[in-house]
């Protein structure tokens, strides 16, 4: 009975997800004669954070899946440039980090933006390509540095099933260096694998399951730092938040840790 009542619930949620995002996009196209300005972007940011906050309320109510948070209270109050990078285990991911930040960037595969149920809302928020090369790290740079804070999943997909933490491309600490921006570190973990790399998102997944979303440091890079050594770093702590000793590692890599890290 239990398993029948998922099954059902799962897809009933994933209309649900559609029709918000087809509604968005809707009103991001019956407002396109309005101008691209900064402040039409961070109001469809507002519209996409309070949709992910509603779709999960309904998840939980629901009893499928439940989001706890752990320190991002303090993302939702950010005016200052920022990057805000996450692991990436799950399609749920930018959902839940969206859900926390009420005006935020996310670099997404190009191929989003030409999604019908998501494509013309990304457009309209500002979400920027994930285009490759210096011309698309220096755009992105530039926008960040003019007080966006940015999303994004440094391992480029989803993490492989089995593994703990896929390969990392470096381009967002280029883009922080470049910005002059602090790099906010985010650690998600689910007690179910939903929407993993393994679970196609057109099949039942393995429900009710629970995320947990921590805020961990927060820290600038040194002007003299490597950036291979940085993203050691910074890879050692998503492979283990709770025992890997950051602070004590910090210098060595050329990470400064601000006095809010955790």
């Amino acid at each position: 009975m239990r398993a029948a009542y998922t099954t059902f619930g799962y897809y009933v949620t994933l209309g649900l997800f559609g029709a918000f995002g087809l509604g968005l996009s809707l009103l991001a196209l019956l407002a396109g004669l309005m101008r691209d300005t900064d402040r039409t972007e961070r109001s469809f940011q507002r519209l996409i954070h309070l949709n992910f906050r509603l779709f999960l309320a309904w998840t939980s109510f629901a009893r499928l899946f439940h989001a706890r948070f752990h320190g991002t209270a303090r993302l939702a109050a950010e005016r200052q440039g920022l990057i805000v990078a996450a692991n990436h285990p799950s399609l749920v991911d930018a959902t839940l980090l969206l859900a926390c930040l009420p005006e935020a960037l996310c670099i997404f595969k190009p191929a989003i933006r030409r999604n019908p149920v998501l494509g013309a809302a990304a457009r309209r928020a500002g979400y920027l390509p994930n285009d490759g090369g210096h011309d698309g790290l220096r755009r992105v740079a530039d926008k960040v540095a003019t007080g966006h804070a940015l999303v994004v999943f440094p391992e480029g997909t989803r993490t492989p099933p089995g593994e703990t933490l896929g390969p990392l491309r470096a381009g967002f600490v280029v883009i922080a260096r470049r910005a002059g921006v602090p790099i906010q570190l985010v650690h998600i973990a689910y007690t179910l694998p939903v929407l993993g790399k393994a679970h196609p998102w057109w099949k039942p997944q393995p429900l009710p399951s629970t995320a947990d979303v921590r805020v961990g440091p927060r820290f600038r890079i040194a002007s003299d730092a490597s950036t291979a050594a940085v993203t050691a770093w910074i890879e050692a702590w998503w492979r283990d938040p709770a025992g890997f000793p950051a602070a004590a590692c910090a210098a060595s890599a050329g990470v400064m840790l601000l006095a809010d890290a955790s």
